[in-house]
């Protein structure tokens, strides 16, 4: 599954509630899109040149690659907002994240877990 196929399918889903929910959310990869994309650590100068262009962000053509970086991180929020939180927020819907790496949150993986032990 990709992003676009889980938006495509996470939008579907939410047009079918009727009252506002809160949804529990992995931190799988596809649920971890940002809302905003902010460039890369491996980005050239004129993509990162082109990010700030966008937003309105002066800067000087002199400046190096790194200054240029620290002008997009100085912009980039403390706290990440995810691109489905904020679809589920549109709808009157709340996400709630489990915390990475704590298995014994996630249902899932208890079940795995489970079908482990009895396969191997």
């Amino acid at each position: 599954m990709n992003v676009e196929v889980y938006k495509e399918w996470f939008l579907e889903v939410l047009d079918h509630l009727e009252e506002p929910l809160i949804i529990i959310m992995h931190n799988g990869s596809y649920h971890s899109t940002l809302a905003e994309n902010y460039s890369k650590s491996n980005s050239r100068k004129s993509d990162v040149q082109k990010w700030l262009e966008d937003k309105n962000i002066p800067y000087n053509n002199l400046e190096t690659l790194a200054e240029l970086k620290m002008k997009v991180k100085n912009m980039m929020p403390h706290d990440k907002s995810y691109l489905i939180d904020e679809l589920a927020l549109e709808r009157g819907h709340e996400v709630i994240r489990l915390p990475p790496y704590h298995c014994r949150y996630n249902v899932i993986e208890l079940i795995w877990a489970q079908v482990k032990n009895e396969v191997a």
